[in-house]
C-alpha cells in the first residue's frame, strides 16, 4: 500500500488551528473584552459555577480618643449560579471548493468561525448586563446623546468616573446620532502617539465608545419607533468565565471527500454588579 499522500486533512492541524481560531475570536469580541475574564473552572468538573461579589463594608465610624476600633469581617457573597454553556459550529469543506475557489476556504472557515463564537459570547454578555435588575434609563423617544447619557451617569451616583468606565457600547444605526453630538470625539482626533483600543470609534465624556450590533433592539410597532439598548459599562461588572476555550476539531470523511471542522467553547456570563452598567433604552435612528 502507498504511504505518504498529502490530503486537505492535513492541511488542518487542529491546535494550530485552535489557536488562529482563538486570535481572531479575541479580536472580534466587543463586551468580551470588557468582561472579567478568568479560565480558572477550564479542567474542573461540574455543570454550573457561582459568581462571587464582596459584601460592602458599612460606613466609617466615629472614634473616641484611647477606645479600641471593633474590626469588621470582610466577606463575600456567593452570588448567583450560572450554568455553563457550549456554544459551536460545523463546517464541511469539499475537496473540489478547496481547487476551484476563487479565495481560500480554510482561512475564510477560521475567520467566519472565530466571528461567530465571539458575537455569541457578546450577545450572551448583552443578556447578562441587561438581566432584570439592571440600572435603566427609558428614553425611547430620543436619540442617543450626550444628555441621555448624562441621565444614564446620574444613576451611578457619587461613584461615577470616566476613569473606571470599560466603555459605552452602542448599536451601529446609533453611530450616527453620536458622530453629530458636539461632545463626541472622534478616534481620529486622539493625535498621533494614543494608544486606540481595538473597536473604539471614539470617546464621548472621557469614555471610549465601542460599536456592537449584539445590543438589544425592538422592533417599532405602529407609532412606536424602533429602540436600542446602548450600554455604559464599568470595569468589573461583567464576568466572563472559561471552562474550556474555543477548540478545533477536525474529520475526514475519504467517500465524500469532504474535510469537517467544528469548533467548540464552554464558558459561563453574568452581571457581577448590578450598580455598575446602566442601559440606556434610545430611539434607534438619528
Amino acid at each position: 500500500m502507498a504511504t505518504g499522500k498529502t490530503t486537505s486533512a492535513q492541511m488542518i492541524v487542529p491546535d494550530v488551528w485552535a489557536d488562529m481560531v482563538q486570535g481572531k475570536f479575541k479580536g472580534k469580541l466587543v463586551l468580551g473584552t470588557m468582561a472579567l475574564n478568568d479560565a480558572t473552572l477550564e479542567g474542573t468538573p461540574g455543570d454550573s459555577v457561582n459568581f462571587p461579589k464582596w459584601k460592602s463594608l458599612t460606613d466609617a465610624e466615629d472614634l473616641t480618643e484611647g477606645a479600641p476600633m471593633t474590626p469588621e469581617q470582610l466577606g463575600t457573597d456567593p452570588g448567583h449560579s450560572a450554568t455553563i454553556k457550549e456554544a459551536g459550529k460545523a463546517v464541511e469543506i469539499t475537496d473540489r471548493a478547496r481547487l476551484v475557489a476563487f479565495g481560500d476556504p480554510f482561512a475564510e472557515t477560521q475567520r467566519q468561525l472565530a466571528v461567530l463564537i465571539a458575537r455569541k459570547i457578546d450577545r450572551d454578555l448583552t443578556a447578562a448586563a441587561e438581566a432584570p435588575g439592571a440600572l435603566t434609563v427609558n428614553a425611547a423617544d430620543k436619540p442617543l446623546s450626550w444628555d441621555v447619557m448624562v441621565d444614564g451617569i446620574t444613576k451611578f451616583g457619587d461613584e461615577w468616573d470616566p476613569e473606571s468606565m470599560a466603555g459605552i457600547v452602542i448599536h451601529s444605526l446609533q453611530r450616527a446620532s453620536i458622530y453629530k453630538d458636539p461632545n463626541f470625539i472622534s478616534a481620529d482626533k486622539f493625535g498621533t502617539n494614543a494608544v486606540i483600543p481595538k473597536g473604539v470609534i471614539g470617546q464621548i465624556g472621557g469614555v471610549d465608545v465601542y460599536i456592537s450590533d449584539r445590543v438589544t433592539t425592538t422592533p417599532g410597532a405602529g407609532t412606536d419607533p424602533a429602540t436600542h439598548n446602548a450600554l455604559m459599562v464599568r470595569r468589573g461588572a461583567l464576568g466572563l468565565l472559561y471552562k474550556r476555550r474555543p477548540v478545533v476539531e477536525t474529520d475526514r470523511d475519504v467517500l465524500a471527500r469532504t474535510t469537517v471542522v467544528t469548533t467548540n467553547v464552554h464558558y459561563a456570563c453574568h452581571r457581577l454588579d448590578d450598580e455598575g452598567i446602566v442601559v440606556l433604552k434610545t430611539r434607534g435612528a438619528a
